[in-house]
């Protein structure tokens, strides 16, 4: 309280200092005139290659994106818990003995205990949410709802979340070959091929320097618009390129503003 003529009371907080530094990451597709020949022939295939290269090439931009956002999460220490978190023991899997309201909505408690601030984003690799998309105590809290069937919207109400993302991407571990055939499929959002992971944390409306966050994307300045698309002309070739690009630091500043399971499956 403040008296007349006094004073309001003042506080602060420390902040602590961290090294961003972005990096350029840039991928690139040719589209020949061989290419935009075909695609305009009358009968033929409807293919519209420039805006297919841009298309591709912005793809591996933000799959690279997520990787590196994947690697982080998954590398870090939430919560005062090792690296790759906490062992669900498969107890998220539909079927007797499931854990997985009783262990989200705990961990709400273990991050809203350190920070005052409460987490409001669950992250579920694909196998996982399918599996609780079977999940009979999951599934009693939604048989009076219009849908009747589990989406991730229904989830995040159940757990009074603002967000359950839902992350199915993969990617291939092989080296590219001139045949194009290696493929060796593996799901960024899991920290054992399988097993499954979840991740809770806090995300805050908006971002700044002050403003707590389990985790950002720093970008560089020359790239205002996030991924920046070039072209050029290859004309011994007979061909375009384009360019997808971005310069981004991926770092996670509120270790204590997440938690992570794994081995939330067995198999």
């Amino acid at each position: 309280m403040r008296g007349p003529g006094g004073e309001a009371a003042r506080g602060g907080y420390p902040v602590a200092w961290g090294d961003v530094i972005p990096k350029e990451y840039a991928f690139a597709k040719e589209v020949t005139d061989e290419d935009r020949e075909v695609a305009a022939a009358q009968g033929g295939p409807p293919l519209q290659p420039d805006q297919d290269g841009i298309a591709f090439a912005t793809d591996k931009i933000l799959m690279k994106r997520e990787i590196l956002t994947a690697a982080i999460i998954k590398a870090s220490v939430w919560s005062g818990i090792a690296a790759s978190g906490e062992d669900a023991e498969g107890l998220w899997a539909a079927g007797a003995g499931n854990t997985f309201l009783l262990d989200v909505k705990a961990r709400k408690g273990t991050i809203q205990s350190n920070t005052g601030l409460m987490p409001n984003v669950l992250l579920l690799d694909v196998g996982t949410y399918n599996s609780l998309t079977e999940e009979s105590t999951v599934l009693d809290k939604i048989k009076y709802t219009q849908k009747g069937v589990l989406t991730a919207d229904l989830l995040a109400a159940i757990l009074d979340l603002e967000e359950v993302v839902v992350a199915p991407a993969v990617y291939s571990t092989a080296k590219e070959t001139k045949a194009g055939t290696d493929f060796t499929a593996a799901r960024i959002w899991e920290n054992t091929a399988t097993k499954g992971m979840g991740f809770l944390f806090y995300r805050p409306s908006a971002i700044s320097l002050k403003v707590p966050t389990a985790g950002l994307i720093a970008r560089s300045a020359l790239f205002p618009g996030g991924v920046r698309v070039t072209t050029w002309r290859e004309d011994s070739k007979h061909q375009d390129v384009y360019e997808a690009a971005e310069k981004i630091d991926v770092v996670a500043p509120g270790l204590d503003l997440g938690f992570m399971w794994k081995d939330t499956l067995l198999t």
